[in-house]
């Protein structure tokens, strides 16, 4: 009687436990899913391109390891229209660039300068977004640097974490 009492207890336990690892696994892989993030907006003129630099450090140890990373990227406009954009795969300890050519992307946009800001976000596939969640960290630059000399004129590392866009109705 008594080890049927015990083998009771200890089945009801571990399911116990195991809801509530499974209530933490989901609550857990939410909190760190990346967010998405933005530089300011920066002018492009006439010879000059931005790029946009994402790097996977990877994981620390005597060789860098870890997953890939997906993300897409994207340029965006002032009046925040996508320019152009780019789903990436990032191996553990490299780096990807990703560019907006004033003279071949932006070659029908008139005026002297273009805004533009750069944007990163989790990639759209759910899958490939929760296996990133909890393991992947890019960072990322933004250069902006003259075509002609290759000579980088600025480079812009705040990236801050921001909730999504969201469309809003004003009442």
């Amino acid at each position: 009687m008594w080890n049927t009492l015990q083998r009771t207890c200890v089945y009801g336990l571990s399911i116990l436990g195991l809801a509530g690892a499974a209530v933490a696994q989901t609550a857990s892989s939410s909190a760190v899913m990346p967010a998405f993030r933005t530089s300011g907006m920066v002018g492009l003129a006439a010879g000059q391109t931005a790029r946009l630099n994402v790097m996977n450090p990877g994981t620390e140890g005597p060789a860098i390891a870890g997953p890939s990373c997906s993300a897409q990227l994207a340029f965006v406009n002032a009046a925040g229209l996508v320019l152009k954009s780019l789903l990436v795969n990032v191996p553990a300890g490299q780096s990807t660039p990703f560019d907006l050519e004033r003279e071949v992307d932006l070659a029908s946009v008139t005026g002297l300068r273009v805004e533009v800001r750069a944007t990163i976000k989790p990639p759209a596939s759910v899958a490939t977004a929760t296996a990133n969640a909890a393991t992947c960290r890019l960072i990322p630059t933004l250069e902006v640097f003259d075509d002609a000399t290759g000579r980088t004129q600025f480079i812009d590392t705040r990236f801050p974490q921001n909730p999504p866009p969201t469309a809003t109705t004003t009442p």
